[in-house]
């Protein structure tokens, strides 16, 4: 487990999955590609990066926590009782 809120990793993948998007109707209409093939073009870089941000949540979120080590025994000097 880690320490972020569940659904943290793939709410930020989206948000950059849209900047992608928005970026790459940008450029490519800039470039003179036709709208709907930017269009195209955005859609599937959002699919696809949308994508990764869910399956890193899924590998954060599915990951067992490590376990704890073990506790260190203290040891006691000078507890004799014969004195």
């Amino acid at each position: 487990m880690t320490s972020l809120r569940p659904y943290t990793v793939a709410r930020y993948g989206v948000y950059v999955a849209a900047g992608v998007s928005l970026l790459s109707i940008w450029l490519g209409v800039r470039s003179g590609a036709a709208f709907d093939f930017a269009l195209l073009r955005s859609v599937f870089f959002f699919v696809i990066v949308a994508a990764l941000g869910f399956g890193a949540e899924a590998v954060l979120l599915l990951t067992p926590a490590p376990a704890p080590p073990p506790p260190v025994q203290e040891e006691q000097a000078g507890t004799d009782s014969d004195e």
